[in-house]
């Protein structure tokens, strides 16, 4: 038989002692009928813990910058999109041109961009293909020489 070194018997001692301290508990439960009522009341009446609060202390101007941001998604600053042409030419027809458009389509939208020597009106902001061309086929009515493109950056 294997003699133990001074490591194992020390590890040897310390799990026997374990197991012996484990069966002196089990042997008191089962003894001594107190020691086994005050572990019932303890489960029985353990304390509910406190639910813990947490305070977010932000600057102000976070959630106005996430305003900001929402109002410029919407916008079509960050994302393609589509838009329709309405003329190409001389500053005075395109302002007439804007004013008509204002006029009978008041829920887009109308700019006036400049690009060397002509000006353009534009007219929209569409998250979509199919959107520019159900707005297009109304649009047409009114200016039938619209058509949709989408601007470069």
């Amino acid at each position: 038989m294997r003699i133990l070194n001074k490591n194992s018997y020390i590890t040897f001692s310390g799990i026997c002692l374990l197991s012996s301290f484990n069966l002196m508990a089990q042997d008191t439960l089962r003894t001594n009928p107190d020691v086994e009522n005050q572990l019932k009341l303890l489960v029985e009446n353990q304390i509910e813990r406190p639910q813990g609060q947490i305070t977010i202390n932000q600057d102000p101007k976070i959630t106005h910058l996430l305003d900001v941001k929402s109002k410029m998604d919407k916008d079509g600053a960050f994302s393609d999109r589509y838009k329709i042409q309405l003329y190409y030419g001389n500053l005075n027809q395109a302002n007439d041109i804007k004013k008509s458009a204002d006029t009978a389509f008041p829920e887009w939208r109308t700019s006036i961009k400049w690009e060397t020597p002509n000006y353009k009106v534009w007219l929209g902001n569409y998250r979509s293909r199919l959107e520019a061309d159900r707005a297009l086929m109304q649009v047409r009515k009114e200016f039938p020489s619209a058509f949709i493109f989408k601007p470069e950056k």
